[in-house]
């Protein structure tokens, strides 16, 4: 089993939560590839700085371009998509502050203290499980 961080822009994650779907970027084909049915994920939203939910993949990746989602780029598309089953999923109110785990992520340590944000930057990373659980126990308050 892996554990994910898909990093996602807040209005995406809204359709996600929604559709019960987490999507990834068409240049992370190499990672969508990897993941698995029960394989963890977190979900950081950008803009705001904030995790949003938790979920568990139920599908390998299917793709399909199908406009659903904001793309703040030109011609970005989230064509990697996967049903997930939500185990948190937090209101808008409810999302959890990055600070709240930036001295508790192993992940993060990759970085000097003051550049620990630099690890929310990309699509997604992969994790470990001790990170996955800090990350699900801090938001299922």
């Amino acid at each position: 089993m892996k554990y994910w961080l898909l990093v996602t822009h807040p209005a995406n994650f809204e359709i996600m939560k929604a559709k019960n779907i987490a999507a990834m970027k068409a240049k992370r084909k190499s990672f969508a590839e990897q993941v698995r049915p029960a394989d963890k994920v977190v979900f950081y939203l950008t803009k705001i700085g904030k995790f949003g939910g938790v979920a568990e993949f139920t599908s390998r990746t299917k793709e399909d371009k199908t406009k659903i989602f904001t793309e703040e780029k030109p011609g970005e598309v989230h064509p990697w998509r996967f049903d997930v089953k939500f185990e948190v999923k937090l209101d808008e109110k409810d999302y959890v502050p990055s600070e709240d785990f930036k001295d508790k992520l192993k992940y993060l340590k990759k970085w000097p203290a003051k550049y620990w944000k630099l690890g929310f930057q990309g699509n997604v990373h992969e994790i470990q499980e001790e990170d996955y659980e800090a990350l699900k126990k801090g938001l299922s308050k």
